[in-house]
């Protein structure tokens, strides 16, 4: 059986045709329509026409605060045309099959449960170092949600004590991408606007000190938050995905700060077993198909609970009716 995998990026929108064994048979992607609400719908109804008669579902993996049981956007990230919408319901009567819907972080902290570095793991925290900071905690192989559909989103978590609050101060701020870049140009001098992560490892990679000054700079700031993960929640791993984490010298620096950390503490306390996700840009896409596939799982369940309840009705209704002829 074959889902389709949809993955609604602030620029573009990727979408796979993926096997319940996780399989990749056929991927694609197109510009995003942010905005009017009918026609971000109409989009992502066209990517299901073109692939109706090959698949069983969709699974859309989505920026936002998202209550994935029901459907509903709370946020749509950028999308601001979703805010408040059960976009499970409208695309479910659109095209007449089950839809799910799950965060993008979480969808990527799911794939690597699947089939990836979390395979062997129950307890677990996934970083993914972004624009933002966003990921996943896992306990006992599942999502934690929380009370309001939060838990994992590391960007809001306020990392400095100014005068005035600023999103500056927060992990977005200090160790989203931007982060990286301002660092490698002050240490460099060139304009952050002329740099990108590929750019600035590969100056590091040639050896230039100043771009590997920068790199731990940022990095220095990341690695006390998975520090502090670590203490908070004990997890048995934490894997760290996004475009940098395929970067071997990312990883290094990681694992350098972190023992640097743990050397200050009195005790022999546990370092964080950190390891990098095994999916990148696929991430999204498979863990959204996860997510179909356990759903569809629940309902299976639900259904043959709601036979026996029937089947368990039906009897003592038939033996009410045989006690009360039985009396006449």
């Amino acid at each position: 059986m074959n889902y389709l995998a949809i993955d609604v990026g602030g620029t573009f929108t990727k979408y796979a045709v993926i096997s319940e064994d996780c399989q990749i048979l056929e991927k694609d992607k197109s510009p995003t329509v942010t905005e009017p609400l009918k026609d971000f719908i109409e989009s992502l109804v066209l990517i299901y026409e073109k692939y109706r008669d090959k698949v069983d579902g969709i699974a859309l993996s989505m920026a936002g605060i998202i209550d994935s049981e029901t459907g509903f956007m709370y946020t749509g990230g950028n999308l601001t045309c979703i805010t408040n919408l059960n976009i499970v319901e409208v695309l479910e009567k659109r095209c007449g099959v089950h839809v799910t819907v799950e965060n993008d972080a979480k969808c990527a902290a799911l794939a690597e449960v699947w089939k990836g570095a979390l395979m062997d793991c129950s307890d677990a925290v996934v970083v993914v170092c972004g624009t933002g900071i966003g990921g996943a905690v896992i306990h006992d192989r599942k999502v934690l949600n929380g009370i309001h559909n939060m838990t994992g989103e590391f960007s809001y978590v306020m990392t400095e004590a100014q005068p005035e609050y600023s999103l500056d101060h927060s992990l977005a701020g200090n160790t989203g991408i931007k982060s990286l870049l301002q660092s490698v140009s002050d240490h460099t001098g060139i304009p952050a606007e002329e740099l990108d992560g590929e750019k600035v490892f590969s100056m590091a990679n040639c050896g230039d000190e100043r771009a590997i000054a920068g790199i731990r700079e940022y990095v220095r700031r990341l690695a006390i938050q998975i520090n502090n993960y670590q203490f908070i929640l004990d997890p048995e791993k934490i894997v760290i995905g996004g475009g940098i984490s395929v970067q071997p010298l990312f990883l290094q620096m990681i694992k350098e700060e972190l023992k640097k950390i743990n050397a200050v503490y009195p005790w022999d306390l546990p370092v964080a077993d950190v390891s990098v996700c095994r999916f990148f840009n696929d991430a999204n896409l498979i863990g959204a198909v996860y997510v179909h596939i356990k759903s569809k799982e629940q309902k299976i369940d639900i259904d043959k609970i709601n036979e026996l309840l029937e089947l368990v009705k039906d009897r003592r209704e038939g033996q009410y009716l045989m006690e009360l002829l039985s009396t006449n």
